[in-house]
């Protein structure tokens, strides 16, 4: 293992065990936090030897030469991502004959920050959201004094309630609970001029017109607000704009900007959706292809006419370009990264190279398994590409802050299989199946000769059980003991209503007491208790009683009158209901078994 130290010269090149690598340079104390989005290997002074870029969590942006930082430059903002891209205002090539040097693009906050020859050149600022009409006038009359800050508060919670999308100064304020601190915060937005701000979600490049590694190239920037902006090549204005309908995360993106190109995006919704160029040309549409996950993707590559994507349940997936998915396989571990492997030999052979939690690496073509790699560190960020003047180069950040340099093998072949993938060896072991007895036999024939009979005898069981649960079904709505469902807006539950209902007398003047408990997670409104009895036999004043609110797990108490006005003191169920209006089953349905009543005296 080499030092940091051992700069100007790597160790000396030794292959892994059976496989494609050769180990360059690791050294497990550089202490770099960092995201494959912010790191790259470019040629930054023209000279054929390529180093290593990284934006560090820290801030800062590192230089690596060798196996050296050669320098560390502040940034402004916590990075999101770098970009390392050729504009057509570098001074380089052409009639000169000065050498084609890139400028580097640096994603953080509201912000891009681009920088030339390692120095800060250019900042562009994300074009700030439109407002919400309400809210601007709002603040408009709040800062002028035009009305106070508590009625400016109502108006804005209206507003919030309404649908209206607040910005970030009222959400601010709303969040504000004293009076003074709220009317300070306003004073303080004064003569500020109200703008709501993105921010950068992620960012990569987009040749303009050639696939050549030096060629002129934009920026693509995803932002918070559902957007993603092409830049035009120097970086200072938006050329294109495409609005999707979440928060890109991740973006992939093969062609020309003048030519054809396509943009697959992943979104924080679990979908992945692909832009490409309209009719114009600076036109950007939404295919109607969307790739739908069950979790959420964390990486995406795209070779040919196949995407590829690792999602956080431990899988890789396959889709077609049109959307059509190809083939899903199982991890050993949840993905943290995914490459592009690309080898130029006799042609261009295209692998992918995935890095899983638990510190494996591993090369696919297409589905097959070409090599699995054990590092001692769980990788976080990957850049594959050209380092110093080896083409095939892979840098690997670990989570502890290692950083590990390998080179893929001049003999290396992405196109067979070094491991077995074939079928596993527990297909080529019999299963352990019984032998089939005589009685297991005579069983199959008999089920073969009354086939037809042993179906329609199932059939006519199967509706015999629908009649029965239809008819069970019935007899529980009638007698009002199935939970009933509040319709309109109260409709998200099923009432839980528990009644007791008391017999106090001897007649011929009864006093029925009925008490009521909501035992549901919401109050109950407009409730009617009705008692249900034969004329003939009692008779009541006041048989309905209005029941205005039934709070949950409150016990509430009703009481009506009953007279038996039959001759003979005769006994008969009295039936109590509860209903509402807005369903025609009752909420709650009891029978009471009412006394014999004493004879009135005459």
């Amino acid at each position: 293992m080499a030092t940091p130290s051992s700069a100007g010269a790597y160790n000396n090149l030794a292959p892994t065990k059976d496989g494609p690598w050769l180990h360059a340079w690791h050294d497990p104390v550089s202490n770099i936090r960092a995201h494959s989005s912010c790191v790259r290997l470019v040629d930054l002074n023209a000279d054929g030897s390529n180093i290593l870029l990284v934006a560090d969590h820290d801030r800062k942006m590192k230089v690596y030469k060798g196996t050296s930082v050669v320098s560390e430059h502040q940034l402004l903002e916590q990075p999101v991502s770098l970009c390392v891209f050729y504009t057509s205002l570098d001074g380089g090539g052409g009639d000169s004959g000065a050498p084609r040097t890139p400028a580097i693009g640096i994603a953080g906050g509201a912000f891009v920050f681009i920088y030339r020859h390692l120095r800060p050149y250019f900042k562009f600022t994300l074009p700030p959201i439109a407002l919400d009409a309400q809210d601007e006038s709002i603040w408009v009359e709040m800062t002028s004094d035009a009305i106070p800050v508590p009625q400016g508060l109502e108006m804005l919670a209206r507003a919030r309630d309404g649908g209206a999308t607040l910005s970030s100064w009222s959400l601010d304020l709303m969040q504000l609970n004293d009076e003074n601190t709220q009317r300070a915060f306003v004073q303080s937005k004064k003569g500020i001029p109200h703008k709501q701000q993105t921010v950068v979600t992620c960012m990569e490049t987009m040749r303009k017109d050639t696939d050549a590694e030096d060629a002129v190239s934009s920026l693509v920037i995803g932002t918070e607000n559902c957007q993603v902006l092409i830049l035009d090549p120097s970086g200072s204005k938006v050329v294109c704009t495409a609005t999707l309908p979440s928060p890109p995360a991740i973006l992939s993106i093969t062609g020309l900007y003048d030519v054809e190109w396509r943009i697959v995006v992943g979104c924080r919704d679990g979908k992945v959706y692909t832009i490409k160029n309209g009719e114009k040309r600076h036109d950007a549409v939404i295919t109607g292809t969307v790739i739908e996950l069950e979790t959420q993707p964390n990486s995406i590559a795209r070779i040919d006419k196949y995407i590829y994507i690792t999602t956080m349940d431990a899988h890789l997936l396959c889709y077609h370009i049109k959307g059509r998915k190809v083939f899903s396989m199982s991890l050993p571990a949840p993905a943290t990264n995914l490459g592009v492997v690309k080898l130029s030999r006799n042609r261009v052979i295209e692998a992918l190279i995935v890095s899983l939690s638990n510190g494996e690496v591993r090369i696919y073509n297409h589905k097959t398994l070409i090599h699995s790699m054990q590092l001692d560190d769980v990788v976080t960020a990957m850049r594959w590409g050209k380092f110093g003047r080896e083409a095939n180069s892979c840098a690997f950040i670990g989570r502890n802050g290692s950083l590990t340099l390998k080179m893929m093998s001049r003999q290396a072949n992405l196109e067979k299989t070094e491991l077995n993938t074939g079928p596993p060896a527990e297909q080529d072991i019999p299963l352990k199946v019984p032998k089939k007895t005589k009685l297991y036999v005579e069983q199959s024939e008999r089920e073969v000769a009354n086939a037809v009979t042993m179906h329609r005898t199932f059939q006519r069981d199967l509706c015999r059980i629908r009649l029965t649960t239809a008819k069970a079904y019935v007899k529980i709505i009638t007698n009002g003991e199935a939970g009933v469902s509040m319709g309109g807006g109260g409709g998200r539950g099923v009432t839980n209503i528990r009644m007791n209902a008391n017999v106090v007398g001897l007649g011929p003047n009864f006093l029925l007491k009925v008490t009521l408990t909501n035992g549901g997670g919401a109050a109950l409104s407009d409730l009617n208790l009705v008692v249900a009895y034969k004329p003939e036999v009692y008779k009541s004043e006041r048989p309905v009683a209005k029941v205005p609110l039934l709070l949950p797990n409150v016990t509430q108490l009703y009481e009506v009158a009953l007279l038996c006005v039959h001759p003979e003191g005769a006994a008969d169920p009295v039936r109590i209901v509860l209903v509402n209006d807005k369903s025609s089953v009752p909420l709650y349905s009891g029978v009471v078994q009412m006394p014999m009543s004493e004879l009135a005296e005459e």
